[in-house]
């Protein structure tokens, strides 16, 4: 079971046999409703939130796995650094281990697998095809929250130094219902499948802590997560082997846990500050 927006991603995965789309106008009723009448085996938890305790109590007696919740602990890296808190292991890892699955076992590209032969070809279809021969990096200039989001005018100046220094192109996406940035005018704005199709094509993924960044290991592409507001010691990054994150040394940082509306000292150095020379020397990393 996953929000609406997310279900067409699991289409055609091969261990999962049907996706339950939950739509967020409606809440969890019409699915608890629904799944009354299902043989549940078992129920794994992965977020340890208010949606999932309710659906938990609502089918008491079917067994269940609960993901190790570490709220307290990114809570601490906002509020208390002082206190020099452990790093949350990167989801994925913890995710893997509550399934029985080994934690260093090689990924699978799931998501790549999951998409057909004519999605991947309608995807390289919306690539110029300058970035088709020359290669590319799909570039997320998006993100919820402003705290996330690194400039526009970076992106611009990443992409066309990747070109120069490089030989390397750029294609730009943000997420539909985001507003496109006016320094980057031909930014892909489509159904997030479909920019997953995309991404299977690109030699890399850069992208604000968002979901653009997560197509990385599900796709087998090595990303780099760019953190302003947030941190990778949150266990939002470096999920693959080859992924890289990227953000600069603040005491201010990180302000929240999942990203803010405004950075609360009202500069947003983090990722104002964040120079494309360093992200672009981040990158050489991971296409090493």
């Amino acid at each position: 079971m996953t929000k609406e927006r997310y279900a067409d991603l699991l289409r055609g995965h091969p261990h999962v046999s049907r996706v339950i789309a939950m739509r967020e106008d409606e809440g969890l009723d019409p699915v608890i409703q629904a799944l009354r009448g299902e043989d549940i085996g078992e129920i794994v938890d992965l977020h340890g939130n208010w949606r999932s305790m309710r659906l938990l109590a609502s089918f008491p007696g079917v067994p269940r796995r609960l993901a190790p919740k570490d709220a307290l602990r990114r809570r601490l890296w906002v509020y208390a650094r002082w206190l020099h808190p452990a790093p949350v292991p990167p989801l994925l890892r913890t995710y893997r281990a509550l399934s029985g699955v080994n934690p260093d076992a090689e990924l699978t590209p799931w998501l790549r697998l999951t998409l057909s032969d004519g999605e991947r070809e309608a995807g390289l279809t919306r690539v110029p095809r300058s970035a088709r021969a020359q290669g590319f990096v799909l570039l997320g200039a998006g993100a919820r929250w402003l705290t996330k989001r690194w400039p526009a005018a970076h992106f611009a100046s990443l992409a066309e130094r990747l070109e120069r220094e490089r030989g390397i192109r750029s294609v730009i996406a943000v997420e539909p219902g985001e507003e496109i940035p006016p320094e980057l005018p031909a930014a892909l704005q489509i159904p997030f499948r479909e920019l997953a199709a995309v991404a299977s094509h690109a030699l890399a993924i850069v992208s604000n802590d968002s979901a653009v960044l997560h197509l990385g290991p599900a796709l087998g592409v090595p990303a780099v997560g760019i953190f302003g507001g947030t941190v990778p010691e949150l266990g939002f990054a470096r999920q693959g082997p080859r992924d890289e994150a990227v953000g600069i040394e603040l005491g201010c940082r990180p302000c929240g846990v999942h990203g803010r509306a405004r950075c609360p000292l009202g500069h947003h150095a983090c990722m104002r500050d964040l120079e494309p020379s360093v992200v672009l020397q981040t990158l050489g990393r991971a296409l090493a």
